[in-house]
């Protein structure tokens, strides 16, 4: 996985706050008002216990109600300020993955299939919660620990300059060190990858889980998934050990820094150099000092794993997209022409100088063993992928436009295989559309697909994944009736008789070459019948 430099990194997510600068300043606000707060408490609770003593003079009731009144106040602004930030990394999260998802929906073919579901998954909810909450708290919260450090410190240096430098001389200052930054990347990064890959047997495994079941591989998947899970724990298991020694150090020396101030504080008061007021607040304070820096070193493998997820989502963003052109309908064509097309995947030619006119009102049979270049011949013509050479044109008007993803709109096409929604039938059919009982009617007659209305609850009917309730042909044949649901002039069908019996093969055949005298039909199919039926065949020898 590609690396990407720290400016370039902080560049992108910078612009991913666009939105929300303003909400996060006045988050940042609401803390600095909090941090005053605090110290306003440890000023008037030193006062309260010299009161108390009578080390100095003044009203102790008043002080104790600045006292009681600095908590409650800063309790309640740190409980809006929280709210206020959970809202914007909520929003800034979604936002972020949204923006992905779309962007993989827009991806060029040739870097969409490098990404497995799986992986994609994990990247679209982990990272991209990882990213958010950085940007929505860590950052942020590392900034305001400066300001708490500085803040305590400060107050501190007031009352004892030397003991102020003993204390941050002695903070674990060495986390920051390039090799412990080095080796918790790199560990980072292991983790991140061993979980991605169970993310794909995990996805695989639960796709697929009858189909496992039916070949009997329950085993080796079972396997498969424990192997990876062994990987994982291992790794954090490693991960884990070297946060625990570092922890280990840190903690020692907090310690220790805790135990200096006691003594020197005990040592001072002993000597009547210091008030027991004075006394309680250097302790506060070396807590307030301590604490922050140990936040400060904790943001360091938070930083760590902030850097690799924006790596991973950089990794997708940067997928080259479609251009987002206009779609452009086109007006009654008369003929697709290829003209000596080609396309390889990677070093292999799949399609070599294929040629064909396909003519409107005179159905096309596309046939061809496996691995002859069918559906990639489907992809080039939907301007999924695009050919290395030769074009793809449309004839409108005794004009030939050359075919892009712009002119997508004008296909309805069938894939192969089950590719229905989850949801209804209903929604399957219509998807975005308003619903119109004529046009589905004939959508549902001409896909032979009748048998919806006999379900217990019609067109509302559940569609679980992968068309589960449903028999193939019955998935296949709704599936049909999506495709005739577009005001489309091309209509393009792979294998759309294989789940059929040859009763409703012949039905749906004849009812669509009889509905599509005005369009250019093209049928990918295997199916020797059905492309006699057509008036031209062409062979794909590859």
């Amino acid at each position: 996985m590609r690396s990407y430099s720290v400016p370039y990194q902080l560049r992108w997510v910078w612009s991913l706050t666009q939105n929300f600068r303003k909400q996060l300043l006045g988050y940042f606000l609401l803390e600095l008002i909090a941090i005053g707060l605090s110290l306003l408490f440890i000023f008037f609770s030193k006062r309260a216990i010299d009161q108390a003593v009578h080390s100095v003079s003044g009203s102790l009731r008043t002080t104790l109600i600045y006292v009681v009144g600095s908590v409650l106040l800063g309790l309640l602004i740190k409980a809006c300020s929280t709210r206020w930030n959970d809202a914007i990394g909520l929003k800034m999260g979604l936002n972020l993955q949204r923006t992905l998802v779309e962007g993989q929906m827009r991806a060029v073919w040739k870097y969409a299939k490098d990404w497995h579901t799986g992986d994609l998954m994990l990247r679209l909810q982990t990272d991209t919660a990882e990213v958010s909450q950085m940007l929505s708290q860590g950052i942020l919260s590392f900034f305001l620990v400066l300001i708490r450090l500085l803040a305590s410190f400060g107050f501190l240096w007031l009352m004892d300059p030397m003991l102020a430098l003993t204390i941050v001389g002695i903070s674990p200052l060495f986390l920051f060190s390039k090799l412990y930054f080095r080796k918790m990347r790199r560990l980072n990064a292991e983790v991140k990858q061993a979980e991605s890959n169970f993310g794909n047997v995990l996805q695989e495994n639960l796709r697929f889980r009858l189909l496992i079941r039916a070949l009997g591989l329950i085993p080796s998947r079972e396997g498969k998934l424990k192997n990876s899970q062994d990987v994982i724990f291992s790794l954090k298991m490693a991960q884990q050990n070297f946060a625990i020694s570092s922890q280990t150090i840190m903690k020692f020396t907090i310690n220790g820094g805790y135990l200096l101030t006691f003594i020197w504080g005990i040592y001072r008061l002993d000597a009547g150099q210091i008030s027991f007021g004075t006394m309680a607040a250097f302790l506060q304070l070396v807590s307030r000092i301590q604490t922050p820096i140990l936040q400060a070193m904790s943001f360091v493998p938070q930083f760590i794993r902030f850097r690799t997820a924006v790596d991973r989502l950089l990794a997708l963003h940067n997928d080259e997209k479609e251009t987002d052109s206009q779609a452009q309908v086109l007006k009654a064509p008369t003929a697709i022409k290829i003209n000596e097309l080609g396309f390889r995947y990677e070093d292999k030619m799949v399609v070599d100088n294929f040629s064909a006119i396909m003519q409107r009102g005179q159905p096309v049979a596309i046939v061809g063993s496996s691995g002859r270049g069918k559906t990639t011949l489907i992809r080039l013509l939907l301007a999924l992928i695009k050919p290395h050479k030769g074009e793809i044109l449309v004839e409108q008007n005794s004009e030939n436009i050359v075919l892009s993803n712009v002119h997508r709109i004008n296909f309805a096409y069938v894939p192969q295989g089950n590719s229905l929604f989850s949801g209804s039938i209903l929604d399957n059919l219509i998807g975005d559309q308003a619903i119109d009982a004529e046009k589905i009617k004939r959508a549902i007659y001409l896909a032979n697909a009748e048998f919806v209305y006999s379900l217990p609850q019609g067109l509302e009917t559940v569609v679980g994944e992968s068309g589960f309730g449903l028999s193939e042909g019955q998935a296949q044949r709704v599936a049909i009736a999506r495709a005739m649901m577009r005001e489309a002039s091309i209509w393009l069908f792979d294998e759309i008789t294989s789940a059929l019996d040859s009763e409703t093969a012949e039905i749906v055949v004849q009812r669509l070459t009889e509905a599509g005298m005005e369009k250019i039909i093209l049928f990918v199919t295997h199916d020797m019948k059905l492309a006699a039926r057509c008036q031209q065949t062409i062979f794909i020898q590859g």
